[in-house]
């Protein structure tokens, strides 16, 4: 079986990461010939150099032409060059970057017997709470209904964001769906136990942006440090300006630190007590981090700060994950949630199971074309 990829990243993005982890899935696939195009890359693949566009531009031709017209036409433009035959061609986006959906819809316009697979990382929109424009988001409600029709299976990231897409393609898409989960950057570690019981550490890893907001989760540590509890919060990879000490006292911000990025986070891990993931703060939200995908894949407690009937407390509940703590976005219920988990931080650690069952063989069935 012959495969084209065509991916928006496979690089040193969050979605690049995942991309490149389902690519390795495949390529165990001893049935699977695998040529991979992509705008950056960490794989073997051909290079796809595309010209930079200023997205204010490319979201003002959404809007009003319901089409990244930008991408569009360097999508048309590669196909010209594509004779090779594909019994599947397998598009790969994420939110902004529309490239391998209007290659997808080429290729198969091009050669009808072809099975279409299309993969998105993120809601397309973002729905409403998110900071995107009403004109944008219609824009993209009218590019998804003219392209996506075409799919032949189409697979976003939780049953959530799928449901939801569904619900905005109406009776616009017959084809198959299903949700193809994101995949964490490393496998199950287990680790030791914390060699140093105080403080009680907690820890947030990658950025802080758009919707997501921290503000909460600091004055929760600073009730916490006033009612005389030893703890410590660690950011590694957050820009430093995303965490506003001053809303919190001098005393509390000096048990916060904030470490630079890197690709070894073991030892932060192996440090902490607490691994802290935080949602948006909007109603009917579609998104589960991918933090929290490789926060599974981790021995520790995991706090979710979220909201209620939110993806990730609903995944939680389905897969009968254990270690998992929520709370709202509440200062003084997070701080009551870890002072119980300080109380009472055993739980049963089945996620090794878990993560097994949820990339399990119907993953590569989805992968080709058959789920």
């Amino acid at each position: 079986m012959k495969i084209l990829v065509i991916a928006s990243s496979t690089g040193n993005t969050a979605p690049g990461k995942v991309f490149s982890k389902y690519l390795s899935l495949m390529e165990k696939d001893e049935c699977i010939e695998i040529d991979v195009v992509s705008n950056d890359s960490s794989v073997n693949a051909t290079y796809m150099k595309l010209k930079k566009i200023h997205p204010r531009i490319k979201k003002i031709s959404i809007s009003y032409l319901g089409c990244d017209i930008f991408d569009y036409f360097q999508a048309k433009e590669y196909m010209k060059k594509m004779e090779k035959r594909y019994d599947i061609v397998f598009s790969m986006m994420s939110a902004n970057h529309f490239f391998p959906l209007y290659f997808g819809y080429f290729y198969k316009k091009k050669f009808k017997d072809v099975q279409w697979i299309n993969y998105s990382v993120d809601a397309i929109p973002a729905p409403e709470g998110w900071g995107l424009s009403k004109s944008y988001s219609n824009g993209l409600i009218r590019m998804i209904k003219k392209f996506l029709i075409n799919v032949d299976h189409l697979y976003f990231s939780n049953q959530v964001m799928l449901s939801y897409q569904l619900a905005l393609l109406g009776n616009c898409f017959d084809g198959e769906s299903g949700v193809l989960y994101t995949l964490p950057h490393q496998d199950y570690i287990e680790l030791l136990p914390k060699q140093n019981k105080r403080p009680f550490t907690l820890l947030y890893t990658g950025g802080i942006y758009q919707a997501r907001r921290v503000d909460q989760l600091l004055l929760a540590l600073e009730k916490l440090v006033l009612e005389g509890i030893d703890i410590q919060l660690n950011f590694v990879g957050t820009n430093p300006a995303a965490v506003d000490l001053n809303i919190i006292s001098e005393k509390a911000s000096s048990k916060i630190k904030i470490f630079g990025y890197t690709t070894d986070l073991l030892p932060f891990y192996q440090e902490a007590d607490l691994l802290v993931d935080i949602d948006a703060e909007i109603e009917n939200d579609v998104f589960i981090s991918s933090k929290f995908f490789n926060y599974l894949t981790i021995n520790r407690n995991i706090l979710c700060i979220t909201s209620n009937n939110s993806p990730v407390t609903k995944f939680v509940s389905e897969k009968q994950v254990s270690g998992v703590c929520f709370s709202d976005h509440n200062y003084k219920n997070i701080c009551e949630i870890i002072k119980k988990i300080i109380i009472n931080p055993e739980f049963s650690n089945d996620r090794d199971k878990v993560l097994r069952n949820l990339y399990s063989i119907n993953t590569i069935s989805c992968l080709r074309g058959k789920g």
